[in-house]
C-alpha cells in the first residue's frame, strides 16, 4: 500500500471516529436528563424549604435575644400591644447588633421579613402581600383575665409585661407568624404601622385569632391573625417567651400557649 493512500484511509478512520450524535442518542440524552431533574427538583424545594425554615426560626431566636436584652435595661418590661408607644419593632432595633443600633427604619432589619411569608397575593384594601413589613403578631392576650367566655372570646392587654411574671414561660408564645389573606392588612411603612397599629389588629388576644379558627372576615378585628399554614404544612413558627423558637401544628396552637387557658 503507497504511502497516499495510508494517509486517505487513515484521514477516513478519523473522519468516522469524530462523527457527531445522531438525534436518536441525542433524544435519550434528553430524556436522562429530565428524568434526572423531575427526581431532583422535589428534593431541592425541600431543601429550600427547609433551608427558609430555619432561617426564620433563627430570626425569631434572635428576636428572643433582643427582647430579653431589652427586658434586662428597661426594669424587666418587654412590649406586648402594637397599639401601645412601645412597639417591639421600633425598640429591639438597638438589640439586634451594630447593624441596626443606629437604624431609624424597622424595614432596614432583615430578621423581621419572614422568607416564607407568601409576597405574592393580595391583601386587605387591595394592596399586594409583597409590600408587607410586619411578618408576625405578638401576643397581646391579658393572662391574668383572659376572657375567654366573653364575646370576644379573650381579653386584650396594651401595657408592657415583666417577662419575669409571665408564669410557663417556655410553654407561652409571645411571637408567631403573621397570617396573609384578602382579609389581612399590608403595613407598608411607620405610618401605616402606627395607623393600624391603633386598631389592634397586629395582636393576639383572642381565640378567632389563632391559626385553627376558620375566621378570615369576621365581626370587626376578630380575624385569623396567626398564620395557618407556613413552613411546613398546617402550622407555623412561634417565639416563646423564655427566648425559643419553635412550630407548631395549628391544632396543637391553641389559647393555652397564648394566655394559659384553653376555651371552656
Amino acid at each position: 500500500m503507497s504511502f497516499k493512500h495510508l494517509i486517505v484511509e487513515s484521514w477516513s478512520i478519523t473522519v468516522h471516529k469524530q462523527r457527531g450524535f445522531t438525534l436518536i442518542e441525542l433524544l435519550v440524552v434528553i430524556a436522562i436528563i429530565a428524568l434526572l431533574m423531575g427526581i431532583l427538583m422535589p428534593a431541592l424545594q425541600r431543601v429550600r424549604k427547609q433551608a427558609r425554615t430555619v432561617y426564620c426560626l433563627s430570626s425569631l431566636k434572635q428576636i428572643g435575644i433582643a427582647m430579653t436584652a431589652y427586658a434586662f435595661e428597661n426594669d424587666d418590661f418587654i412590649p406586648r400591644a402594637l397599639d401601645h408607644k412601645v412597639k417591639w419593632l421600633l425598640v429591639f432595633m438597638p438589640y439586634l447588633g451594630n447593624e441596626y443600633r443606629d437604624s431609624e427604619d424597622y424595614r432596614e432589619v432583615d430578621i423581621y421579613q419572614c422568607p416564607s411569608f407568601p409576597r405574592n397575593g393580595i391583601g386587605a384594601n387591595g394592596h399586594s402581600n409583597a409590600e408587607q413589613t410586619v411578618d408576625y403578631v405578638v401576643n397581646a392576650w391579658d393572662m391574668k383575665d383572659p376572657g375567654l367566655s366573653n364575646g370576644n372570646e379573650g381579653n386584650q392587654q396594651d401595657e408592657p409585661s415583666k417577662l419575669g411574671n409571665i408564669k410557663s414561660p417556655a410553654l407561652r408564645i409571645y411571637m408567631a407568624d403573621n397570617e396573609a389573606g384578602e382579609w389581612r392588612p399590608i403595613v407598608r411603612d411607620r405610618y401605616e404601622l402606627d395607623d393600624m397599629s391603633r386598631f389592634n389588629i397586629l395582636d393576639v388576644w383572642s381565640s378567632t385569632h389563632l391559626p385553627a379558627s376558620d375566621g378570615t372576615t369576621g365581626v370587626g378585628n376578630l380575624h385569623r391573625r396567626v398564620a395557618r399554614s407556613r413552613h411546613r404544612g398546617d402550622g407555623c413558627n412561634n417565639l416563646f417567651f423564655d427566648g425559643h423558637a419553635d412550630w407548631l401544628h395549628k391544632d396543637k396552637n391553641t389559647s393555652r400557649y397564648w394566655c394559659g387557658d384553653e376555651l371552656p
